[in-house]
């Protein structure tokens, strides 16, 4: 006779440990894919428009960090890469900038991310209320550099709520 208990406890924490590495795994590539190229930390927000797929943010300061494409692919590259393309991350600051975030075709209704879309909005009434928030994550935007500093970035992208 077996004790059907005492194998379900051997098992239990080995399935556990299971779905948590599954999980991690699946986290971590999600992640990875959601890079964006250009990350603004919005440090003394002046002014926060919302529209139905426009948020524009204008700022007295803010802290941006740029991914910049260096070179053309080299599967031979081992060091920091964007498909394959060596790139280059700098961070630059911004005085009197504008951030025009723009809602993208997936975001829209019915899209596989309308809920990431409406939690920006969220996050931008809290910026207007004067609530903290975490930082924009712009995709393939376009960005104007005067005077070695940025002056305005366009483009889609979200508006990410301040980690808990």
């Amino acid at each position: 006779m077996t004790n059907c208990g005492a194998t379900l406890r051997k098992l239990y924490p080995m399935k556990l440990l299971l779905a948590t590495v599954l999980a991690l795994l699946v986290f971590l590539t999600a992640s990875a894919h959601a890079a964006s190229d250009a990350d603004v930390t919005l440090l003394k927000v002046k002014k926060v428009i919302i529209e139905e797929t426009v948020i524009t943010i204008v700022v007295a300061e803010a802290k941006t960090r740029i991914t910049l494409i260096r070179d053309d692919y080299d599967p031979k590259y081992s060091g920091d890469n964007w498909h394959g393309m060596p790139v280059t991350r700098v961070q630059v600051i911004s005085n009197k900038a504008t951030f025009t975030i723009k809602r993208g075709p997936e975001a829209a209704p019915g899209g596989p991310l309308t809920n990431a879309w409406q939690e920006s909005l969220r996050a931008a009434k809290d910026l207007q209320d004067g609530k903290e928030v975490g930082r924009i994550g712009f995709y393939a935007p376009d960005i104007v550099i005067k005077g070695n500093m940025i002056e305005s970035i366009t483009g889609f992208g979200y508006l990410y709520p301040k980690a808990k």
